[in-house]
């Protein structure tokens, strides 16, 4: 959600005419300047809030599909806004250049770190699980039906892929850490290669796949008087191992200057309640954290996320914790 593509009054204008009449017109729109990968507007219409995104990353290609996605998880009750579509029925049209999406506004706030406890980590733990639930080949049984700004669901499937942080993808970006303007990133280049193999080699292959969001902070959670008001954010949503999901979203939510076993405890009980783990993915949760530690360090080095205060060193610490408490010490811990 960076700052990275102006848009000009009269290109937005545009952009919101291929949309339907009753949305209204633009009264004001300002952008959100936080994130790393794409550029986000509120937008002010006469019909109310809307949310705009700019996909610097994706092509028009994976824009939609990710929009598509987003189509599916809400008709099957995650709590994700879904793209409206234009009068053409397109989700994702061309904007300066770039894929751009319309959303509807979701009243919310991200949660403090210092604010997360069991019962919000709990509750995380049971909606990460139900879209780990989500069946995205065909319809919803009983689909809401169709109005102006949220036609019917489409039947097309999904295309899932391995996503954008494979471990080959991952070893390519190292390659960028010697132009990074840390110095003690570029310092840190083989070691971080050298975790990257390690990890990888650690990895198990037999352990259930499907979708995951891949990217659950605490940024991409909204929340309302006390409850979760919304998913955000699935563009690294790809396929790969559930308990990957579960594993990033124990480190981005139970580490503090240590990890809280008591909010890890509870996420993983959240989770469970909603889809029991495979005594493979208990045995893997370990190895896909340490996966994670790796993966964030690189990717927030080379997408430059220390200038809106996301630290890589962060998860280097986050790795010697792991590594101090070793695969039985983790599992005795979360009691798996």
């Amino acid at each position: 959600m960076a700052m990275i593509t102006e848009v000009s009054d009269e290109l937005l204008d545009g952009f919101l005419e291929a949309y339907p009449k009753s949305l209204g017109l633009r009264c004001a729109h300002v952008g959100i300047a936080q994130g790393t990968v794409n550029t986000s507007y509120r937008l002010e219409l006469d019909s109310g809030v809307w949310f705009l995104r700019l996909y610097e990353q994706q092509d028009l290609a994976g824009a939609t599909n990710e929009a598509l996605l987003l189509q599916r998880l809400a008709h099957n009750g995650v709590p994700t806004p879904a793209p409206i579509a234009a009068i053409d029925g397109a989700y994702v049209r061309m904007l300066a250049g770039k894929p751009a999406a319309l959303f509807p506004w979701v009243e919310g706030a991200a949660l403090r770190l210092v604010d997360v406890t069991p019962r919000e980590a709990e509750a995380l733990g049971r909606a990460m699980a139900n879209i780990h639930l989500c069946k995205l080949t065909a319809a919803s049984s009983t689909p809401e039906p169709a109005h102006e700004h949220k036609p019917e669901l489409k039947v097309s499937a999904v295309s899932l892929g391995a996503g954008r942080f494979t471990p080959h993808d991952l070893f390519v970006q190292c390659a960028r850490i010697s132009h990074s303007g840390d110095d003690e990133a570029r310092g840190c280049r083989a070691t971080l290669e050298k975790e990257l193999l390690r990890a990888t080699g650690m990895r198990r292959s037999d352990v259930p796949m499907g979708l995951v969001h891949g990217d659950l902070f605490r940024d991409n959670v909204l929340w309302k008087d006390g409850r979760i008001a919304a998913l955000l954010d699935f563009e690294s949503a790809c396929e790969g191992p559930y308990v990957y999901d579960l594993a990033v979203a124990l480190l981005a939510w139970s580490y503090r200057a240590t990890f809280d076993f008591a909010v890890a405890r509870s996420m993983v009980a959240g989770y469970t309640m909603v889809r029991p783990l495979h005594v493979h993915e208990r045995d893997a949760l370990y190895a896909e954290m340490v996966f994670a530690c790796v993966r964030f360090a690189i990717t927030r080095i080379t997408d430059d996320a220390a200038r809106v205060g996301k630290r890589w060193q962060r998860f280097v610490d986050r790795l010697r914790a792991l590594e101090a408490l070793g695969p039985k010490g983790l599992a005795q811990e979360l009691a798996l």
